[in-house]
């Protein structure tokens, strides 16, 4: 009975991910692309992350790394090296790529560009090229997280979005992102991890049996 308590659990989590990051990105792009400047609400929010001391920047500066390349390459093999389980490790492989280059595409359809070329004022503490929207960071780390976070049990499943959620914030405090990107990179790492967990078998009733 536990067991499929757990089960109808993960199933009502995946939904409810798959759903909130379609909404995510779509709301997000729609005001992106029909929008030829910066909503004010969200020139505040930028101002007041961005804003914030520079001495916070070594502390956010590691975490932000898990939404890399690199960084999402070292959680697959560290997946790998602790659960020892092919079908998992696979499918964080697959949710960070998916992700990243997911990103990519995105970024040249929507065309909107970096906040230091859109605001008079940015604190950039990050080297950064090419587009804005969305941020591939977030949109690899919430894809990581989606996938992981249904393998672990209480109030685990907390920490992978804790620090997918550091690493949005990261992008923006860093000066490279502007929030609507992040919240698009969050709704495309939703999308990504539940795709890569139902394509490698992972989903639903497959959570935390199948290897």
């Amino acid at each position: 009975m536990a067991g499929t308590i757990g089960r109808r659990a993960v199933e009502r989590g995946e939904i409810a991910a798959a759903v909130g990051g379609a909404v995510l990105l779509t709301a997000s792009w729609a005001v992106v692309v029909t929008r030829d400047d910066v909503p004010t609400a969200e020139v505040r929010a930028f101002v007041a992350a961005n804003g914030l001391p520079g001495a916070l920047w070594p502390v956010v500066w590691a975490p932000v790394q898990a939404g890399s390349l690199v960084g999402s390459l070292l959680i697959v093999a560290a997946t790998a090296t602790v659960t020892r389980r092919k079908r998992l490790t696979a499918a964080t492989l697959l949710a960070g790529q998916g992700a990243y280059f997911g990103a990519k595409g995105v970024k040249h359809l929507a065309a909107r560009a970096r906040p230091r070329e859109l605001l008079p004022v940015v604190e950039v503490r990050e080297r950064a090229t090419g587009l804005g929207y969305v941020s591939g960071h977030s949109a690899v780390a919430f894809a990581l997280a989606t996938v992981l976070a249904s393998e672990l049990r209480g109030e685990w499943r907390i920490v992978p979005f804790a620090i997918a959620g550091v690493v949005g914030f990261g992008r923006v405090y860093a000066g490279v992102h502007l929030p609507l990107d992040v919240v698009g990179g969050v709704g495309l790492g939703l999308l990504a991890g539940i795709a890569a967990r139902g394509t490698l078998g992972l989903g639903g009733p497959g959570a935390r049996t199948t290897r």
